[in-house]
């Protein structure tokens, strides 16, 4: 009878575990923004939660003008893509938002992420498109 009891304990904090997982490191509903279409500032929401964004894609026209607010979920993050002038967030704490505004001047697909180190390797990242 111990034992058993041991396995099913095990079995719960294995399954627990996994749980807590699946629910802070995978995205719920990672969505693709398509923000080619109208005129405009594009304006851009961003969440993340856990080790994930709650967008997997961004598309734009070259030349517009983006603005992204980014809301974080929990513990400590940003939002960064390396080839634009402007587009990054402070590193903020849960609950916080910032918004940043930048114009995609150049044609291509990058890359926006978190630069907290260990978490664009743990996964927080998406595409950016920049389309003519």
């Amino acid at each position: 009878m111990y034992t058993y009891l041991l396995s099913m304990k095990t079995i719960l904090k294995i399954g627990l575990s996994l749980a807590l997982a699946v629910a802070f490191v995978i995205p719920l509903s990672a969505r693709t923004v398509d923000a080619t279409g109208g005129s405009g500032v594009k304006e851009i929401a961003v969440s993340s939660r856990g080790l994930a964004y709650d967008v997997s894609e961004i598309r734009v026209n070259v030349g517009d003008t983006v603005r992204v607010t980014y809301t974080n979920g929990g513990g400590r993050h940003d939002w960064v893509v390396d080839e634009f002038e402007g587009a990054q967030t402070d590193v903020i704490r849960a609950g916080q938002s910032q918004t940043v505004e930048f114009v995609a001047d150049r044609a291509g697909s990058f890359e926006f992420y978190c630069s907290v180190p260990g978490h664009r390797q743990a996964g927080m990242f998406g595409k950016f498109i920049v389309v003519e």
